[in-house]
């Protein structure tokens, strides 16, 4: 049963809202995928700003004030990601899935 690999999931920066020392929590959107909890992320190649060792963890969702295990296009959330290189993060930065 060979059918059409699941697109990769995709998320856009809004703003940067709380950071402690290990984790960063940001206003996001889905703009590609299904975005899920414990999605490993990295720079999407068209994001020239972004380090190109970054490499975060998305440790939660939520929306509406609740947790959430996952959330797609167009839809907004508030994520709290972990990893090397999170606070290079920024308003407009893109981040897509590793496929590895």
């Amino acid at each position: 049963m060979n059918g059409p690999r699941p697109r990769a999931a995709r998320i856009q920066i809004y703003a940067a809202e709380a950071t402690t020392d290990r984790e960063h929590a940001f206003i996001v959107r889905c703009v590609g995928g299904i975005v899920r909890v414990g999605g490993t992320f990295v720079p999407d190649r068209s994001d020239g700003t972004l380090p190109p060792d970054l490499r975060v963890t998305l440790t939660g969702i939520e929306r509406y004030r609740r947790s959430v295990g996952s959330f797609d296009p167009p839809h907004t959330a508030r994520v709290t990601l972990t990893g090397r290189s999170a606070d290079a993060l920024v308003r407009g930065s893109v981040i897509v899935e590793a496929s590895d």
